[in-house]
């Protein structure tokens, strides 16, 4: 089976239109720029006399994009926020954004919204270039700087939106132009194999269903195989010097456990035919003490991992009423999961043929799309294992299109 990329990105994501500006950049080494000479990728709302030029792109996250150029996956991370009231806004050639300073969910201490602030670009270009450096499939070609951009401060997330709610454009503008402060925001540019994630894959397993479209044997040992390359990879990462990035929290949450923010999960690992690699480095840094290792491998098992129940605890019973159902499939491919991560870390990788690899992202992709049409999920949806559990409990489903789910995909 040929490993087609462009299909299963196309079932696993939705487009967007991404403008692209005049503005300083420099691409690296032999690179060129994909979108156009002196032109940068950019997202928001443009309230601008004259036209400006636009290109059709997949959404890869809340702030970035990928976009494929002479036969080659880019991703630009970092240029903007494509739809809502929190877009930055672009008036007078000049960029209007919000910065945050008090969002520990955001993990650096100050966030330049849609955009990296300078700590997070300097992570990025750490981190890429120590991925790179191990001969992962992963390259920052380019970068771009765009100075004097205006903001306003506010202190998170909920701050943010709650000020926003129900403002129209103009007054989001006379917000914005009251009384701002500037900085420097960066954008970084990518050469990438693929773009479908390890996580992703793995909302397909959290539908009983799924195993009515892939044998369960074959789902476990393809679990295993992505599990012992994951480990294996972060191991070199660590080996090397350097750490995917991890941020824990002073407090503990209202469950009584750690606060772990980690780019060392599972949406974190690009799936290619035969191959994973990392990506995502704004919070890389060099290692400074054994036990961030070990934080690291936990992360990767267990932040936003969808084999794991909300909360990332599987139930003696079940999760909180309404939550979830008991799925002892999903709960043993969490176990599986887990164990392969250990080996795979401890140098024990679990060899699978090729044609089996690309086999099996062909059926976990087409599973996926067919599971989130059975269940009217949004295209867009990313990430949110609570809500997708919320909805597998409560949402009825048409036994007939439950008969006919192979026919769906």
């Amino acid at each position: 089976m040929d490993f087609n990329s462009d299909k299963y990105i196309d079932r696993l994501r939705q487009k967007t239109r991404v403008w692209l500006l005049n503005n300083e950049s420099r691409f690296f080494g032999k690179h060129s720029n994909p979108f156009g000479k002196g032109l940068v990728p950019v997202m928001g709302e443009f309230v601008e006399d004259e036209p400006i030029q636009t290109i059709e792109a997949y959404e890869s996250g809340n702030r970035s994009i990928l976009f494929k150029h002479d036969g080659v996956w880019y991703k630009a991370k970092g240029i903007g926020i494509p739809v809502g009231v929190s877009r930055p806004i672009f008036r007078g050639r000049r960029i209007f954004t919000y910065q945050l300073h008090d969002d520990p969910g955001m993990c650096h201490k100050f966030i330049l919204w849609g955009f990296m602030k300078k700590e997070e670009y300097q992570c990025e270009l750490f981190g890429s270039e120590s991925a790179r450096e191990l001969g992962q499939d992963i390259e920052i070609i380019g970068t771009s700087t765009f100075r004097d951009v205006r903001y306003i401060s506010m202190k998170d997330r909920m701050e943010l939106f709650k000020r926003l709610q129900g403002t129209d454009t103009k007054e989001r503008i006379d917000l914005l132009s009251r009384k701002n402060e500037s900085t420097s925001a960066y954008s970084a540019y990518y050469k990438v194999p693929t773009d479908i994630r390890v996580g992703e894959l793995f909302f397909a397993l959290m539908f009983p269903e799924v195993t009515k479209l892939i044998d369960p044997q074959l789902i476990s040992e393809y679990v295993i195989w992505l599990g012992t390359t994951c480990g294996l990879l972060l191991r070199q990462f660590h080996d090397s010097g350097a750490l995917h990035g991890t941020w824990v929290g002073p407090k503990l949450t209202s469950l009584g456990l750690l606060d772990i923010h980690s780019n060392s999960y599972t949406g974190n690992y690009l799936v290619g035919d035969d191959r994973l690699t990392m990506c995502d480095f704004d919070l890389a840094k060099p290692v400074e003490r054994e036990s961030e290792k070990e934080t690291e491998k936990w992360a990767l098992v267990h932040v936003e991992n969808p084999l794991h129940y909300a909360g990332s605890y599987a139930p003696k019973d079940a999760l909180i009423q309404g939550m979830a159902k008991k799925n002892p499939f999903r709960e043993e491919l969490a176990r599986l999961f887990k164990e392969s991560v250990d080996s795979g870390y401890g140098g024990e990788p679990h060899g699978m043929e090729r044609k089996s690899t690309r086999e099996m992202l062909h059926l976990f992709v087409t599973a996926k799309g067919a599971l989130w049409d059975l269940y009217d999920l949004p295209k867009g949806l990313v990430g949110q294992v609570d809500y997708v559990d919320h909805v597998i409990a409560t949402k009825k489903i048409d036994p007939k299109k439950i008969k006919d789910l192979k026919k769906m995909s």
